[in-house]
């Protein structure tokens, strides 16, 4: 019999369909959760990441970290913006003297920042001092960061200008991109979106992680990849979440997914600290923190992808997050650093509805390895 395949991400809660009374995303509207400011909801977050960017004069230039997902790249550029980028080291954290020099030299009307896997890196605060300076906008990209704080107790989203949140790659639900403003900018409000076949395939997605699949045929699950992919091309129309996501984050608890969040990273990367094979980047958790997961770097794009296509042939969740560039390909592959975090970073998710011995088998099967 094959095992169950743990999932990237949480998965939708068969058990809510019980209780399909209406209930209000009460956490979107509280300070607590959501940086105050002029909130909204759409179906992808590159949607509203694209009505944030409209926010600038056409044909400005918007500066972008060079590791970064193809949707950011493609939001700019739906806007009507040129892009240009900026380095990021090798261990995920910001060269400010460099990207000092890119802001003086490139004139940005905007720069975006990523808050990579739910940790602000510590030169985030003079990051953003530089880029007013410069009247720069500052877009925090808190995709994989809801709910999280810095180690200083704020918000993450809550010093830049606008701040982008993808709750799908977060909680259980199948889209979702919020975004706020924290300008005199108003966002667009988008209806809601039905589309009983992408919501199926992922219903059905979820089904898959519950059965074992030798029990199910493989036609009737349909096959449903919740990754970056939908990410690369551009979205053409703007819309809002669907019924059964606005459904999903109506019944989920912000303060027992941080949690869950937090003990989970806490062992795993406790257990492979010090893995000579696997270097950890991602830092220790703190109060407040809402990880992503551990996130780790192989000697080589080999060994990447070795231990890649190891844990997935095991059932165990993984991530090798490519991100290659859609625009300006020879500009990203001018910074080294970048291209190494593309071919060799491997992200071990740590998201609330990971079994512990998943999370044993995940730790033992890299230090094994």
């Amino acid at each position: 019999m094959t095992h169950h395949v743990a999932p990237i991400r949480p998965r939708f809660r068969f058990s809510w369909l019980l209780d399909p009374c209406p209930r209000s995303i009460g956490w979107l509207d509280d300070d607590s959760w959501i940086p105050r400011g002029h909130r909204r909801v759409y179906r992808w977050a590159k949607q509203g990441l694209t009505a944030a960017f409209e926010t600038v004069k056409p044909e400005e230039t918007v500066l972008l970290p060079a590791y970064a997902p193809g949707g950011v790249t493609w939001a700019a550029r739906n806007a009507g913006l040129d892009v240009r980028y900026y380095p990021v080291s090798a261990d995920l954290t910001l060269p400010l003297a460099e990207i000092r020099q890119r802001i003086r030299s490139i004139g940005p009307a905007a720069i975006q920042v990523i808050h990579y896997f739910g940790f602000v890196d510590e030169g985030f605060d003079e990051l953003v001092s530089i880029a007013h300076e410069h009247d720069a906008l500052v877009i925090e990209d808190c995709a994989r960061g809801l709910f999280g704080r810095d180690e200083n107790g704020r918000l993450l989203g809550s010093r830049g200008d606008f701040a982008v949140f993808c709750p799908h790659k977060t909680l259980p639900v199948p889209d979702g991109g919020i975004v706020v403003s924290q300008t005199d900018a108003r966002l667009p409000e988008a209806p809601p979106t039905w589309n009983w076949r992408h919501d199926a395939q992922y219903l059905f997605g979820s089904l898959r992680d519950r059965i074992p699949v030798d029990l199910v045929p493989e036609a009737l699950l349909g096959q449903f990849h919740s990754s970056d992919a939908e990410e690369v091309a551009p979205e053409e129309s703007l819309a809002g979440p669907s019924p059964l996501t606005s459904f999903g984050l109506a019944r989920c608890q912000p303060a027992a997914v941080r949690s869950a969040r937090q003990a989970r990273y806490r062992v795993l990367r406790a257990l492979l600290d010090g893995s000579d094979e696997f270097r950890v980047l991602s830092g220790d958790v703190y109060d407040g923190a809402c990880p992503y997961g551990v996130v780790g770097i192989a000697d080589s794009a080999t060994a990447r992808q070795q231990l890649f296509r190891e844990l997935q042939t095991d059932g165990l969740p993984c991530e090798a997050l490519t991100w290659p560039p859609v625009y300006r390909h020879e500009e990203v592959h001018g910074f080294e650093e970048s291209t190494a975090l593309r071919n060799q970073l491997l992200v071990l998710p740590t998201h609330q509805q990971l079994s512990w011995s998943t999370i044993g088998r995940i730790a033992a099967h890299v230090i094994e390895w």
